[in-house]
């Protein structure tokens, strides 16, 4: 008996050696530095939809980020980690540990790239940025764009996309699906429309109409200061039943970008050419900035200005009259030679 115990306690003693090796070895394992990337692209490991937690500690071994696929996988199901992993790219730390790698793939905290998207930015300029940070096809963003369920489902009064991505600068997920990325942006510009919308409805506004208005206050502001003032402009055009004969909604039915306007470009028949057609726009002719969208329901109180002509430095000559108007411009002409 007494052999048989001494056994026993020898055996007892080997199984908590062992445990505790294999314990401080796994410690060591968890705690040692992600390995340098053996691939010569970019340092960038993908996650894609529906790979399984196996497949992906291979291919981190195979990558020379991690050592011994296997004891990475347990760990993961030992922590409930490898069922949370969130498909898309994660960059390479190399101040980080196993461990710290295995937990930021349990939290998806996938890499991202900052996009800055400008106030007056048109569609055909912001969905290549997008395009370029999320590593999808620019005609997969162009399809979204023009894709009437995907507006409806999203809160998009239309026509079209163009104008509803609110200007700001975002971090986008690299590897994010067009539609994931188009929301982000959609969103704050859905959001920022509640606040907005007792003081539209108010001017008899609906949100096709506001952001059209917007966006034409917009491509004409170049300064903050005159951003009220030119509603006010707009606003008092379009309740003597003037057209607002804005130079960039004519060029946005040619599809030119900023630039000089010729008499000729005036015949356009488009209802977006306010030199033919009075009213708003029936929709945006470029990304409106929230300053902007301020501005169209809050234009400047008091203002009698029917008339703004640019002096070529960013600011604007106001007048009353057309009189007074052409004045300016001869004044500008005058100048500018």
């Amino acid at each position: 008996m007494k052999r048989f115990l001494g056994v026993l306690l020898v055996l007892v003693i080997l199984a908590l050696v062992a445990a505790g090796a294999a314990w401080w070895a796994r410690g060591q394992y968890l705690t040692a530095l992600v390995g340098p990337p053996r691939s010569t692209g970019d340092p960038w490991f993908q996650i894609e939809p529906g790979e399984g937690f196996g497949q992906v500690a291979v291919r981190l071994e195979r990558e020379g980020w991690i050592e011994r696929a296997r004891l990475f996988r347990l760990e993961a199901r030992y922590r409930g980690i490898d069922r949370k992993i969130v498909p898309g790219f994660y960059d390479h730390r190399s101040d980080e540990s196993v461990l710290m790698l295995l937990e930021r793939l349990g939290r998806g905290e996938v890499a991202t790239v900052k996009v800055t998207i400008p106030e007056g930015w048109r569609l055909f300029q912001i969905l290549p940025a997008l395009a370029e940070a999320t590593r999808h096809p620019l005609s997969e963003f162009e399809a979204l764009a023009n894709d009437e369920s995907f507006l409806t489902r999203n809160n998009v009064p239309g026509p079209g996309l163009a104008g509803y991505l609110l200007p700001e600068t975002y971090q986008i997920a690299i590897g994010a699906s067009p539609e994931r990325a188009l929301r982000q942006l959609i969103i704050p510009g859905e959001e920022f429309w509640k606040q907005l919308e007792p003081r539209a409805t108010a001017l008899e506004l609906d949100r096709a109409a506001l952001w059209a208005l917007a966006s034409v206050i917009e491509a004409e502001a170049v300064l903050d200061i005159e951003r009220r003032r030119i509603s006010a402009v707009f606003w008092n055009r379009i309740r003597r039943g003037m057209k607002l004969e804005s130079d960039p909604t004519v060029l946005f039915a040619l599809g030119r970008p900023p630039g000089r306007l010729l008499y000729r470009d005036l015949e356009i028949d488009s209802p977006y050419n306010t030199y033919r057609y009075p009213g708003i726009p029936p929709g945006p002719i470029c990304a409106p900035g929230k300053a902007s969208l301020e501005a169209a329901v809050d234009p400047l109180p008091d203002c009698p200005d029917l008339f703004f002509v640019a002096r070529g430095d960013g600011s604007h000559i106001f007048t009353r009259t057309l009189a007074a108007h052409n004045r300016a411009k001869r004044e500008v002409r005058r100048k500018a030679k």
